[in-house]
């Protein structure tokens, strides 16, 4: 067996929350772009087709640097990517804050997408490197609601700041808080590491058995990372994985956008309705394990929260346009079910390859590919909207949905049994 330090309860709430803080504040960095898009693209700073080409630069460098995240996230101590990808994202936001050209600006929110990358993946390396193992579930949970939280602070303070001094202002604050995470994250979790180092718990790491309860050396696990994703069926899930990332951030990208177009609400008033999105997904979480608590499966739970998002689709496709109040509640409810596929998919079941030392590698192809399915469809939803109109788009939201619940049954079965081998 393998012993490690991990850090004991009082530390360990601490690490949590500095994790909790350093991925919040980060959505502050990124999300301004999209609250601030209504206003950019009513005062002629960009087209709508362009506002969609930026965000689908960043998505696309953000898709292909979890790649990097994952791989150096294994490799790399987590402290330092995170530090790295927060100060970088500051000064990308206080450059975006000049108004560049709409190519350097393309480049630069790409560039901030590349930065953002170094984040998530280490933090779920960090966690199950020092969080012990019967609480990384409420860990996952707690850092799930990160998204709902990072995403309520960058709508309120844009619109608050749009109000009072512009588009600009959204860009300096997003600079300003994500170095002030930078820093708060690099000294108090340096702090916490050389402390558990010192003091911390060593907690022996199970062995990993087969179905009949003998011991499986960990060379038994297949070593070609396709071939890992193949046999643990995450090459299906990860058509759900694309799908939720466009649930939980090319729709909440747009949905100021889109209040804004069909109901016709100034920038700031649709940036504050677009808020109720996030209030209603700090429950995504805690509804997504109510349902596993009664299914004691991360599968059968992911299909059920897909076919409640499937119903929310559906009612926001045929009555949406007639009700500002079934739009918001349609789209709440699509938005609080994404996050709680989003703590499964590059939550929960990463951890379990904790054993097999691939975590961050898991968590940040996942992640991956779920940001390159947004960026393609940040950049459709853009041409679509300019098109054929919101009709047409929220018809394709549902029946990517549909298509979601469909490939979590195809990849439920070898999950599962896969599962039994690793925790």
């Amino acid at each position: 067996m393998v012993k490690k330090k991990i850090a004991s309860g009082r530390i360990t709430a601490i690490f949590v929350a500095v994790c909790w803080i350093a991925y919040s504040f980060s959505y502050i960095g990124r999300l301004n772009f999209s609250a601030s898009m209504a206003e950019m693209t009513h005062s002629g700073i960009l087209l709508k087709s362009e506002a969609g080409a930026v965000t689908t630069g960043f998505f696309i460098c953000y898709g292909l640097g979890q790649f990097l995240s994952g791989w150096l996230g294994d490799k790399v101590s987590p402290r330092y990517l995170v530090f790295t990808g927060l100060a970088c994202s500051s000064l990308i936001n206080l450059a975006i804050s000049f108004g560049p050209p709409f190519m350097l600006m393309v480049a630069l929110w790409s560039a901030n997408g590349l930065a953002q990358a170094l984040l998530w993946a280490p933090i779920c390396r960090i966690v199950s490197d020092r969080v012990m193992t019967e609480r990384r579930q409420k860990a996952c949970t707690a850092l799930a609601t990160t998204m709902a939280g990072g995403t309520l602070f960058a709508y309120i303070l844009s619109a608050l700041l749009i109000s009072a001094s512009g588009w600009r202002a959204s860009f300096i604050c997003g600079s300003v808080c994500t170095m002030l995470a930078a820093l708060v994250w690099i000294i108090i979790t340096t702090k916490i590491e050389k402390n558990t180092d010192k003091n911390g718990i060593a907690e022996e790491r199970p062995i990993i058995v087969d179905e009949g309860g003998e011991a499986v050396p960990h060379d038994e696990i297949p070593s070609n990372f396709i071939k890992l994703l193949a046999v643990s069926g995450l090459m299906s899930l990860a058509v759900a994985s694309g799908v939720q990332g466009i649930l939980k951030d090319c729709m909440s990208t747009w949905v100021p956008t889109f209040i804004s177009d069909m109901f016709e609400m100034n920038s700031v008033v649709s940036i504050l309705t677009g808020t109720l999105l996030p209030v209603f997904g700090l429950f995504g979480p805690y509804l997504a394990n109510r349902i596993m608590a009664k299914t004691r499966d991360e599968l059968s739970s992911l299909f059920i929260l897909f076919i409640i998002s499937s119903a929310a689709l559906s009612l926001l496709a045929l009555f949406g346009r007639f009700s500002i109040v079934i739009s918001i509640v349609a789209l709440a409810v699509t938005y609080a079910c994404s996050l709680g596929q989003n703590m499964f998919i590059v939550g929960t079941i990463p951890m379990y390859f904790h054993n097999v030392g691939k975590v961050s590698m898991i968590t940040g192809t996942l992640n991956a590919i779920s940001y390159l399915s947004t960026a393609a469809m940040s950049w459709v939803t853009g041409a679509l909207v300019d098109t054929a109109g919101w009709g047409i788009v929220m018809t394709v939201w549902l029946v990517l949905s549909s298509v979601a619940a469909v490939a979590v049954v195809f990849s439920r079965r070898r999950w599962n049994k896969f599962r039994r081998n690793l925790f």
